[in-house]
C-alpha cells in the first residue's frame, strides 16, 4: 500500500471519516484501485468497477511487454488501460507513460477523462496541463497526437499506448521512433497497440498475427460463439488479444445488439461490421475485396515458357529510392490470365534492371510491352527501344488512368480469368492499397509497385477492349 496526499480540496471529505488522515491509500493491485476512481457511463458519473474482461485484460498487459490488442467500440478499453497508467503513476516516482492517439481531439478526449479520475481520488498534480499530468510524487503521464515528431525530447518512458493505431498511416514509423524512449525500462515497459479492425493489411495487422495465428478465423469464431469473446494469446513476452462486445455482460444479454447499434448511430452494415464485430474483411478504404483476393491468388510461379500461348509485359519503374522496378509476365490463354513471372528490385541502377528486363523480353517474347513513362520510364523507354524490337507501349499515368487500370484489374478478378501466385509480393500488396478519397495507393510504409506493374500489364493485352461503361461503372463503385 501506498499514501498519496490529498489535495486541499478533498482534505474535509475524507477527515471528516478519518480526522487523523491527510492520504489516500493506494492498493498495491490495479482492481483494487480502480474502484477508488469515477467514470463516465452513459449519463452517469460511477465508480469505476471493472468487468471480468477488464481485470483479465490488465492482467496479461501485466504479463507481457508487446500487447495487440484488436476490440470493438464501447468497451472503455482505452480507459482502462489510461486508469492502469494512472495507478502506476500514483506508485512509482519515476513512471512516465505516453499515450499517443490518433487525432488532437481524441488526445485532448482521453486526457479529459484521466483528469476526471484524478479529480475523483482528490490527489495533487504538479501541473494543470490537460496533456502533461506530472503527480507530485513524480510520476507523469503524457498524452501525443501520433506524429513522426510525437516522441521527440522523450526518455526513460516506461508505457506506451497506441490509441486506434490501425487508422494511423504512419504508424510504424511512429512506433520505431518511440520504441528507442524505452531502452531504460526494457525489462518492464509495456509497449501496448491497440485499436478495432481495419482491414488485412498493415503495421498494426501484421503484428496481430502472433506466431502465424490466424486473425481471421479467430474473429469468425468469436462472433459465432465458438469459443469465448476474450482470448488472449502469448508466447515469449509478445501477446495478441481479442475482446468482443459479447464480453461485456450488459451488451451480451441485449437481444439484437448490433442491429440496435446501427438503427442508434445510422451505420452502415459494414461499418457496424468493422467497429462493433471485429470484422477484419470490411473497411470502406480497401480497394481489392478479400474475397477476390483468396480467390484469384492461387497456384505457382511458372519459369518455362508455353510456345502455344501469348505473353506480354509491363513495367512499372522506380529510381534508388525504396519503391520497385517491378516488370510483370502475363500468360494470355484462351482469354485467361496468369502471373508467370516477375522482375522486382530496388535500389539498383537503371542499366541494371534493364537488362533483366531485356532478359525476360528475350526469354518471353511478348506480343507487346507497356511501360508507365512517367519521369524515370522514358529512359527505360528509350534504352528497351534500342535494345529489343519487341513492340512497346508507352502509357502515361495520372489519377485518371491509374483508377482506370485498377478498375480493369478489378474486373478481370470479378471475372475470374486472371491467376496470381499466392506465395508472390503480388499478394500481400493487394491488402495494401487503399483510397484515400479519389486517390489509390499503397498504406505508407508499403508498396504497390507489383500492382502497378501488372496493371500496366494488363493494360496492353487485349482485355485492354473493355467496355467504357464498365469502367465507369465500376470506378463510381470503387469511389
Amino acid at each position: 500500500m501506498l499514501n498519496i496526499p490529498l489535495s486541499r480540496k478533498y482534505k474535509s471529505k475524507y477527515l471528516s471519516i478519518d480526522k487523523n488522515s491527510e492520504s489516500i491509500v493506494i492498493p498495491e493491485l490495479w482492481e483494487d484501485f480502480a474502484p477508488l476512481t469515477k467514470i463516465r457511463s452513459g449519463a452517469k458519473i460511477v465508480d469505476f468497477i471493472p468487468y471480468d474482461y477488464q481485470v483479465k485484460l490488465i492482467s496479461d498487459i501485466e504479463k507481457n511487454s508487446l500487447i495487440t490488442i484488436a476490440k470493438t467500440r464501447q468497451l472503455g478499453i482505452t480507459e482502462t488501460i489510461s486508469n492502469y497508467f494512472l495507478h502506476k503513476a500514483l506508485k512509482f516516482d519515476g513512471y512516465l507513460a505516453v499515450i499517443f492517439s490518433k487525432t488532437q481531439s481524441d488526445t485532448s478526449n482521453i486526457a479529459k477523462r484521466l483528469r476526471r479520475q484524478i479529480e475523483s481520488l482528490g490527489v495533487s498534480t504538479k501541473t494543470d496541463s490537460l496533456t502533461d499530468i506530472v503527480f507530485k510524487q513524480g510520476g507523469r503521464i503524457l498524452f501525443r497526437n501520433s506524429t513522426a515528431y510525437g516522441s521527440r525530447g522523450l526518455e526513460s518512458v516506461s508505457d506506451i499506448l497506441f490509441d486506434e493505431c490501425s487508422f494511423i498511416d504512419d504508424i510504424e514509423e511512429i512506433y520505431k521512433s518511440a520504441i528507442p524512449t524505452t531502452s531504460m525500462n526494457a525489462d518492464k515497459a509495456k509497449i501496448i497497440l491497440l485499436s478495432t479492425p481495419n482491414g488485412q493489411s498493415g503495421f498494426y495487422y501484421d503484428k496481430l498475427q502472433l506466431d502465424g495465428l490466424n486473425v481471421i478465423d479467430t474473429c469468425k469464431a468469436i462472433c459465432e460463439l465458438n469459443i469465448p469473446p476474450y482470448q488472449c494469446y502469448s508466447i515469449k513476452g509478445k501477446a495478441t488479444i481479442f475482446i468482443h462486445w459479447l464480453a461485456h455482460p450488459e451488451y451480451s444479454q441485449i437481444e439484437n445488439y448490433l442491429d440496435l447499434i446501427r438503427d442508434k448511430f445510422d451505420l452502415s452494415s459494414e461499418i457496424v461490421e468493422q467497429e462493433y464485430n471485429l470484422s477484419f474483411t470490411s473497411s470502406d478504404s480497401i480497394v481489392f475485396p478479400p474475397e477476390l483476393i483468396a480467390r484469384i491468388c492461387k497456384g505457382e510461379k511458372e519459369t518455362i515458357k508455353d510456345d502455344s500461348a501469348n505473353y506480354y509485359i509491363g513495367i512499372d519503374c522506380s529510381g534508388m529510392g525504396n519503391d520497385y522496378t517491378v516488370a510483370t509476365v502475363l500468360k494470355e490463354v484462351e482469354g485467361e490470365y496468369f502471373l508467370v513471372e516477375w522482375y522486382r528490385n530496388r535500389k539498383k541502377t537503371s542499366d541494371y534492371n534493364i537488362l533483366q528486363i531485356v532478359n525476360l523480353i528475350e526469354k518471353y517474347s511478348p506480343q507487346c510491352l507497356g511501360i508507365e513513362i512517367n519521369g524515370l520510364g522514358q529512359i527505360y523507354y528509350e534504352q528497351l527501344v534500342k535494345l529489343t524490337d519487341c513492340q512497346i507501349e508507352k502509357i502515361t499515368t495520372n489519377q485518371s488512368n491509374k483508377v482506370g487500370n485498377i478498375t480493369r484489374l478489378i474486373l478481370a478478378m470479378e471475372q475470374n480469368i486472371i491467376s496470381i501466385p499466392r506465395n508472390s509480393p503480388f499478394y500481400q500488396e493487394f491488402f495494401d492499397f487503399r483510397s484515400y478519397g479519389e486517390q489509390y495507393r499503397a498504406i505508407s510504409s508499403k508498396n504497390d509497385d507489383c500492382i502497378m506493374s501488372l496493371a500496366i500489364t494488363l493494360a496492353v493485352t487485349p482485355y485492354r477492349a473493355l467496355n467504357k461503361t464498365t469502367i465507369v461503372s465500376l470506378k463510381n463503385y470503387m469511389i
